[in-house]
């Protein structure tokens, strides 16, 4: 089994028409899809985190076709909110939908919808299961394998990529102020809080940053 980091890039024929409204507006970052619950291949049900304002993108989302119930809510003290739509899945999105659809083959939210119409998803399955899908996409979409990883544990640990001491380590380093700004604690604090050495301590705080790194621009170990 493997964990695979995808990005698809999309073409104009091809990309959702809410997609190209946050591509083509600078007030929006990339739009998450946090969950969905599919019924066959007629509709999905979603949940979406949009960064950015609900207006225009309320009044956007209206004026498609296929989306047939849409309730965004406001969230207070964020700069976007979450939408939930049933949609029907026509053309492009059935086929992008039905691509990464195999009984061997888990796709993890979120999917993220980036502001350069590309997208970005997990997928967890055996490789047989994996390369059926990329197989299988659709034209207009190119995939591009950003990570590759062996097993599921990088899923269960939220995609950071940390191991259990480097969770701690960062933890030590939180609790004494490490990351203060200014600064509150040297490598020693954090060493002595371990009970290890200080060049022990910086050693793993340099993995686990590297790793958080790694984890946030989607670059490969």
């Amino acid at each position: 089994m493997k964990t695979v980091v995808l990005e698809l890039g999309i073409d104009e024929a091809l990309v959702h028409p809410m997609h190209a409204f946050v591509a083509d507006h600078p007030a929006y970052g990339p739009t998450r899809l946090l969950q969905w619950n599919p019924h066959g291949f007629e509709a999905n049900v979603l949940l979406f985190y949009v960064d950015g304002p609900r207006e225009p993108f309320a009044e956007a989302i209206a004026d498609v076709p296929s989306a047939q119930a849409v309730e965004p809510s406001t969230t207070a003290g964020e700069d976007g909110f979450y939408l939930f739509v049933k949609e029907r899945l026509d053309g492009g999105d059935r086929a992008l939908v039905e691509s990464f659809t195999d009984g061997d083959l888990v796709v993890v939210p979120p999917i993220v919808y980036d502001t350069d119409r590309s997208m970005r998803l997990t997928v967890v399955g055996r490789s047989g299961a994996i390369q059926r899908c990329l197989d299988r996409t659709p034209d207009g979409a190119t995939v591009s394998v950003r990570r590759i990883r062996s097993g599921a544990s990088a899923v269960a640990r939220g995609e950071t990529g940390l191991t259990d001491r480097q969770r701690e380590v960062l933890s030590a380093a939180l609790a004494v102020g490490y990351y203060e700004e200014p600064r509150e604690a040297t490598l020693d604090d954090v060493s002595e809080q371990l009970d290890c050495g200080a060049s022990t301590a910086a050693e793993h705080l340099r993995k686990a940053e590297a790793a958080l790194v790694r984890s946030a621009v989607d670059a490969p170990e």
